[in-house]
């Protein structure tokens, strides 16, 4: 039931916030655009999977420390670890496109610039068509930590009942 509940919500919250979003572009201003940290996870399902994802954790937390403060604390800290981890490798999670070598080139407004380590000089880009592509392998890797957390909860669950 609670899944059920964080998934409806979820949904809702996606759906208001991509209405206002693309009605407010221009009260939104943002240096990443689509990519920044708070609206890329916003726009789409990937906020249900965390949802869903932090359930599944804070389940199998519960389960193995027997204590709701150390599961809260220990959920927490495991949820804000995969989101960080994720957001740094986001760039890396589909293909970018290289900038040509000619200084003449300009990226549309809508590119996500990435940065070489250490230059400080951008050398690729992902278009605001890779959105969907970045958004969705994001999702489906957390709904994969979300099935092995609730996967293991099972188990525990069944170990400790029979």
């Amino acid at each position: 039931m609670p899944a059920l509940v964080l998934t409806a919500g979820g949904t809702a919250l996606v759906l208001v916030f991509r209405r206002i979003w693309a009605a407010n572009r221009d009260l939104v201003v943002l240096a990443d655009g689509w990519a920044s940290a708070d609206v890329f996870v916003a726009r789409g399902p990937a906020t249900v999977a965390y949802a869903l994802c932090a359930l599944a954790v804070g389940t199998l937390t519960a389960l193995l420390l027997r204590r709701a403060l150390p599961a809260l604390a220990v959920s927490v800290t495991a949820m804000w670890l995969l989101g960080t981890v994720l957001e740094r490798h986001r760039a890396r999670l589909w293909p970018a496109e290289a900038l040509p070598a000619h200084e003449e080139f300009a990226l549309p407004d809508s590119a996500w610039r990435l940065e070489a380590a250490g230059t400080g000089h951008p050398t690729a880009y992902h278009p605001a068509s890779h959105f969907w592509p970045l958004h969705l392998v994001e999702t489906g890797l957390v709904l994969a930590v979300a099935v092995l957390a609730a996967v293991a909860a099972f188990a525990v669950l069944r170990r400790r009942t029979a």
